[in-house]
């Protein structure tokens, strides 16, 4: 299939919309993130303020004009200390009518030419863990592991690490100095019996 890439206009937004509905992003299917709200205005909403910052987003578009694939990368660096310049792409979408056509390379290559006129050397992309096709797409392409990413909620850090919010923090203390109370009490009142 003959595609032509371009960067994404908001005239590409219903389209664009409609790619991702198509395709289960849960699933991790190239790229970084299941989405939180798949309602067609909130995606129409964010991809049009993407569309306003300084993000890429390339399409690829069939003879006919329509949207095929997306590439959604940014410029960015790796690491905290030692800054490493990248290209950070976290979507790369392709209609799954239209895979093993080329799409994603087509795609893939005009970020490397972007990459490149900005003096990036480098290309980082998000894959979910467990996407074993995605993976080893890129695998195949060249992308070796680089780091492995682990998520949690901070909810769930804060039972891991024992950390209570202010009020639960007032309770424990209460808890612990009730209980600590009723133990003295009860050994209190044990040896004034025994006595």
């Amino acid at each position: 299939m003959s595609v032509r890439v371009r960067p994404a206009t908001t005239v590409d937004v219903p389209e664009l919309v409609d790619l991702m509905l198509s395709i289960d992003l849960g699933a991790g299917t190239f790229s970084g993130m299941p989405l939180n709200d798949k309602r067609p205005e909130h995606l129409a909403e964010r991809l049009t303020e993407v569309l306003r910052t300084d993000r890429v987003l390339l399409v690829a578009a069939d003879e006919a004009g329509h949207v095929q694939g997306l590439l959604a990368a940014a410029f960015d660096n790796v690491g905290a200390i030692d800054l490493t310049p990248v290209l950070h792409v976290t979507h790369l979408l392709v209609n799954p009518e239209c895979r093993r056509r080329g799409i994603a390379r087509s795609l893939l290559a005009a970020g490397v030419h972007m990459a490149e006129e900005r003096g990036v050397e480098q290309v980082v992309v998000t894959a979910m863990s467990g996407a074993r096709e995605s993976n080893r797409y890129l695998a195949r392409l060249g992308f070796a592991p680089l780091v492995v990413h682990r998520i949690a909620p901070t909810t769930t850090l804060r039972r891991s690490l024992g950390m209570t919010d202010g009020v639960g923090r007032v309770a424990v203390l209460r808890r612990t100095r009730l209980i600590r109370a009723q133990r003295n009490g009860l050994a209190a009142r044990g040896v004034g019996r025994g006595a």
